[in-house]
């Protein structure tokens, strides 16, 4: 099957001057080693603790009833818990639950206004990773809310730099078209040749040390499209995509998390990205949702997180196992496709009770990757900027610090 192909405008669009040529298992040249892949999913508003904590910890750690979907994938989990964050006040309780999850600032760094929004983890991967794939990372979310009544903190985990969010994207149809494309038949002249004669004229008005700044820019540039051109012409030989492209919104609430994880999957085993953010839902949002054969009505999850009875924490549980059956039907597919012990597969929250608010004592779920199986609890102040720094590095990230941390966990590697 032939896909069709994709422009230089397509792929310049897509991912500025970071592209690099994909991997195609079709041209019979395995690349000796496989790429780190990493994936993050954010699930909002803590869990029902009782009901998802192991009371065991070590490789025989038992599955609560909210762990239960992981039964058949074990042995490729590592669940932590009891790692810490420290909320910063003056912004409300839930705003830094996604948006600092992945931070590499501080608490007492509030470079965002009263926020430490600051490159996420995710972006300080995709740099050291990306730079060879067609998107260095993609940020995915379902949330399918219609009154955007909440602003970026609550709904945005990657961000570039200090205020500066990574933009989800909520519609499958649009994930499809950036990843594989359509030809638009026009711009099929370098970029760099269309900006030839202007360039040429602000060099003769420039100085020595100016004009070697821009000779190495429009190097930068005219490399970058050198891999264009070959990108473009082997995309006609990569495979295609092994589902129609989406129309849109699945209606089903299942359907329409499976479809958004089946994309980054597709991405991954396309080396389209190596890296991936997926927001379930965002924080607090008290807008009702349907969770189709879960309910026969819809579900307010913060509210339900702040609702004291049994019914209200039996409502939590439920939800809580969902998610989790999502992220096992995730692993099943990576795992499927080859692509498991080379991706490393993230769920957790950036609150561990949505009642309490507490931003301490947080769990994180760790599939593939290589990590060292089962449960790991940590007593005290441990910071979970510890994980963060320990998964920089295992990517190849030269740098000693991260957020908080006080050092790396090594007895996950």
């Amino acid at each position: 099957m032939i896909a069709r192909p994709v422009t230089r405008r397509h792929f310049l669009r897509a991912a500025g001057v970071t592209l690099g040529l994909p991997w195609l298992e079709s041209l019979g040249k395995a690349a000796p080693v496989a790429p780190q892949r990493f994936a993050f999913i954010y699930t909002p508003n803590g869990y029902n603790q009782a009901a998802f904590l192991p009371k065991k910890t070590g490789v025989d750690w038992e599955l609560t009833p909210t762990l239960s979907p992981l039964a058949k994938m074990k042995d490729d989990i590592t669940l932590i818990t009891g790692l810490d964050r420290q909320f910063v006040g003056g912004t409300g309780v839930h705003a830094q639950c996604g948006s600092c999850w992945l931070t590499s600032s501080a608490p007492q760094e509030t470079l965002d206004g009263g926020f430490p929004t600051n490159t996420t983890l995710d972006q300080v991967i995709a740099r050291q990773i990306g730079a060879d794939s067609l998107l260095p990372s993609l940020e995915l979310s379902t949330n399918d809310h219609a009154d955007n009544k909440e602003t970026r903190y609550h709904e945005c985990i990657s961000w570039y730099a200090p205020g500066y969010a990574a933009n989800v994207e909520k519609n499958p149809r649009t994930v499809f078209q950036r990843l594989f494309g359509k030809p638009d038949g026009n711009a099929t002249r370098s970029v760099l040749d269309a900006v030839m004669g202007d360039a040429k004229a602000l060099n003769a008005r420039l100085g020595r040390d100016d004009q070697e700044k821009l000779g190495e820019y429009l190097e930068s540039v005219r490399a970058t499209e050198t891999r264009i051109q070959r990108a473009e012409k082997l995309a006609r030989q990569m495979r295609k995509p092994p589902l129609p492209e989406p129309a849109g919104i699945p209606e089903t609430r299942g359907d329409y998390l499976r479809l958004q994880a089946e994309l980054f999957v597709l991405a991954f085993q396309n080396d389209l990205t190596r890296v991936a953010t997926l927001v379930i839902d965002p924080e607090r949002w008290d807008s009702p949702r349907m969770f189709h054969g879960l309910f026969d009505k819809p579900q307010n999850h913060h509210v339900l997180t702040h609702t004291k009875g049994d019914e209200a924490k039996a409502a939590v549980a439920k939800i809580d196992r969902f998610h989790v059956e999502f992220y096992a039907h995730v692993v099943e597919r990576l795992k499927a496709t080859g692509l498991l012990d080379s991706t490393t597969l993230v769920m957790g929250s950036g609150i561990s009770d949505g009642d309490q608010h507490n931003y301490a004592d947080l769990e994180v779920l760790i599939a593939g990757g290589g990590w060292q199986r089962g449960h790991f609890h940590y007593e005290g102040k441990r910071p979970l900027a510890d994980l963060w720094l320990t998964m920089a590095q295992r990517a190849g990230v030269k740098q000693e610090r991260f957020a908080d941390s006080t050092g790396t966990l090594n007895e996950l590697t």
